[in-house]
C-alpha cells in the first residue's frame, strides 16, 4: 500500500510538471526582475513610458478575458477603466476617504457598475450585446461630462492625490510593477481554473455548456464583473499616475485602444493584452515623437502585423518558439 501511494504521488507530481497551464515562476521572476532593473536605471521619460505600458497591459488583459474566453465583445469597456479613476477621485474629494481607502474604492466602483451593466448586457447575445455595452458607455460618458457639481464636467478632477503619490518615477514604477504582476497572475488563475474552463466552455459553445448545467448569462456575468474589476485596478493606477481624471477616461477612444491591443496581441491567447500593450504603446510613443502624422504610421503598422500574422503577436511568438524548439 505504501509503495502504491508513493507511485501515485510520483505520477501526480509528473502530471503537475507537464501541466501546460501551470505558472512558470522562473519566467515570471526573470521578467519582473528585468522590468525592475529597467525602471531603476532608465531616465524619467522611459520610466513614464514603461509605467503606461504596464497599466495598459493590465487593462487589455482584463478586456481580453471577455473577448477571447467568455464569448462577449465590449465596445464600452473604458467605462470600467475610467470609473476606477473616478471612484478614487470622488471617494477622496466628496466622501473624505483617506487615500488608501480611495485606492480600494476605485476597483470596487468599477466592479459594481460592471455588475449593473453586465446584468443588462448578458440578456442579449452577439452584436446586440456589444451595442448595448456601447450604449451603457455613452450614458456613463454623458453623466460624467455634464454632472459638473460632482464629476467636474469636462474639467475633470485634479489635485485629489499627489501625482504618483509623491514618489519618484522609478519608485512609483516599482509599485505599479508589483500591482500589475499580481493582478495578471490572478487573471491567469481565473482563466485556467475550473471557473475559467466554464467561462471558456460558455464562450465557445453556449448550447453545450447549458446542457452540462452552466447557464450562459450567469457565467458571462461573472466574467464581466471580474473583467470590470481588473479594468478598474488599471484605471485607478492611471488616475494616480497622472494625478487627475477626465471624462475621456471613460470615452470611446480608450475602448478602441484596448480593442486594438487585444487584436494586435492575438485573440484567444492569454498574453494578447500584454503583447498588444507593449507593441501598441511603444509604437504610439515612438511614432508621435518622430512623425507628424503618427496615427497614420501606427495604423499602417498594425494593418501589416495583422495581415502577416492573423493570430497576432502571440501567434507569431508561438511559431518562433516552436521553430526554435524543433531545431534544438
Amino acid at each position: 500500500m505504501a509503495q502504491g501511494d508513493g507511485t501515485r504521488a510520483d505520477s501526480e507530481t509528473a502530471l503537475q510538471r507537464r501541466d501546460p497551464y501551470a505558472i512558470n515562476w522562473r519566467l515570471v521572476a526573470a521578467v519582473v526582475v528585468l522590468q525592475a532593473v529597467l525602471l531603476v536605471v532608465s531616465p524619467p521619460l522611459v520610466v513614464f513610458a514603461l509605467i503606461e505600458v504596464m497599466i495598459f497591459a493590465l487593462y487589455a488583459s482584463a478586456l481580453n478575458l471577455l473577448l477571447s474566453f467568455s464569448g462577449m465583445v465590449s465596445f464600452g469597456h473604458a467605462v470600467y477603466f475610467g470609473l476606477g479613476a473616478y471612484g478614487l477621485a470622488l471617494s477622496i474629494t466628496h466622501f473624505d476617504f483617506p487615500i488608501v481607502l480611495g485606492i480600494i474604492a476605485g476597483p470596487l466602483v468599477s466592479a459594481f457598475f460592471g455588475l449593473v451593466y453586465g446584468i443588462l448586457c448578458v440578456q442579449l447575445t452577439a452584436i446586440y450585446a456589444a451595442m448595448l455595452t456601447l450604449a451603457c458607455a455613452e450614458v456613463t460618458y454623458a453623466v460624467v461630462f455634464q454632472w459638473f457639481d460632482v464629476t467636474g464636467g469636462d474639467s475633470g478632477i485634479s489635485g485629489h492625490v499627489p501625482t504618483m503619490l509623491g514618489l519618484a518615477p522609478h519608485q512609483f514604477g516599482l509599485v505599479v510593477l508589483c500591482v500589475v504582476t499580481v493582478a495578471i497572475l490572478m487573471l491567469w488563475r481565473v482563466v485556467y481554473s475550473p471557473l475559467g474552463l466554464t467561462i471558456r466552455a460558455v464562450g465557445q459553445n453556449p448550447a453545450r455548456a447549458a446542457a452540462l448545467g452552466h447557464g450562459r448569462k450567469s457565467v458571462q456575468l461573472i466574467a464581466f464583473v471580474i473583467s470590470a474589476f481588473f479594468s478598474g485596478v488599471a484605471g485607478t493606477l492611471f488616475g494616480i499616475f497622472h494625478g487627475n481624471v477626465f471624462p475621456d477616461y471613460v470615452g470611446v477612444l480608450f475602448t478602441v485602444d484596448g480593442l486594438l491591443m487585444v487584436v494586435l496581441g492575438g485573440l484567444y491567447s492569454f498574453g494578447a493584452g500584454i503583447y498588444g500593450a507593449i507593441v501598441y504603446k511603444l509604437l504610439d510613443n515612438l511614432a508621435a515623437h518622430y512623425f507628424q502624422y503618427w496615427q497614420l504610421v501606427v495604423g499602417v503598422i498594425i494593418v501589416i502585423v495583422v495581415i502577416v500574422s492573423p493570430s497576432g503577436i502571440a501567434g507569431l511568438v508561438r511559431r518562433v518558439v516552436e521553430r526554435i524548439g524543433r531545431r534544438l
